[in-house]
């Protein structure tokens, strides 16, 4: 169990790795539900899928960084503000919130290799990320459910996210002010 300490601020990398995945994953669901909700017999319905894979590649690696960051780096105490059951809130949230990014990023990874019609994950025509799997239209049919429904609940995480950092930024007091600790 990672213990608390007094630092007042997460580590610098962990901060920049909390950004750069925030902005990279919320691209990528805007992007994933645009494409989504293409007619399937519009001519450009797959143009955006290669883009979106090769994002979520660079998100998957993004959030496999964050696992040791944030297991190795200084943990700050909960803010003094907090009340126990917000403290617990939040906790669960945060943890839903990886489970999502991981379920999410690998279950892309899974549907793209999985996929008949395609090899690997072309990254911008540097270079491929080759498939894991076997082809299986039954495995793609269920790493796409899990996608699909981790998409969701990863929007549902994100909004209780924002709240609780909204309501301690602009409605608590300055004690609670948690979005100090990851700028």
């Amino acid at each position: 169990m990672q213990t608390m300490n007094s630092v007042e601020k997460y580590s610098k990398p962990l901060r920049v790795l909390h950004w750069v995945t925030a902005m990279t994953i919320m691209a990528l669901l805007v992007v994933g539900f645009y494409m989504a909700d293409i007619d399937p017999s519009a001519a450009d319905k797959y143009d955006l899928y290669p883009v979106h894979k090769a994002f979520g590649m660079i998100a998957l690696l993004l959030v496999m960084l964050r696992l040791p960051a944030r297991a190795k780096g200084p943990v700050p105490s909960p803010a003094q503000g907090l009340q126990q059951w917000e403290h617990r809130l939040s906790h669960l949230v945060h943890i839903g919130l990886y489970v999502a990014m991981l379920s999410m990023t690998w279950s892309g990874y899974f549907m793209n290799s999985t996929y008949a019609y395609v090899e690997g994950v072309d990254i911008f025509g540097l270079f491929s990320v080759p498939d894991i799997t076997s082809k299986s239209e039954f495995w793609n049919d269920i790493f796409h459910q899990v996608h699909s429904i981790t998409a969701w609940s990863f929007v549902v995480l994100l909004s209780l996210h924002l709240a609780g950092v909204a309501k301690h930024r602009l409605l608590d007091s300055k004690g609670s002010d948690v979005l100090q600790r990851m700028i």
